[in-house]
């Protein structure tokens, strides 16, 4: 499946493929929220849960520069170029 195609889809859609092909590749907490970077396919997928509402927030597919802003913290080359 392509980045775009994935796009389309609802999010439980979303969610269903990557929790059953999806590789994680590296988690952040924050204080309201834990980020979960995901390798499905080809491309990374960013999955937000919001821990006040007990929910996911968003499931997006960030482009590599955002991922390197967003996890440098917890960044590993490796995990990013071993898709």
């Amino acid at each position: 499946m392509e980045k775009d195609r994935f796009n389309h889809l609802t999010q439980v859609q979303k969610l269903l493929l990557v929790m059953e092909s999806g590789r994680l590749v590296m988690e952040k907490k924050e204080e309201d929220h834990i980020m979960k970077l995901y390798v499905y396919k080809l491309f990374y997928v960013e999955i937000i849960y919001d821990l006040d509402q007990n929910r996911i927030q968003k499931i997006d597919t960030p482009d590599l520069d955002y991922i390197v802003d967003e996890y440098l913290d917890v960044l590993n080359v490796d995990d990013l170029l071993n898709l």
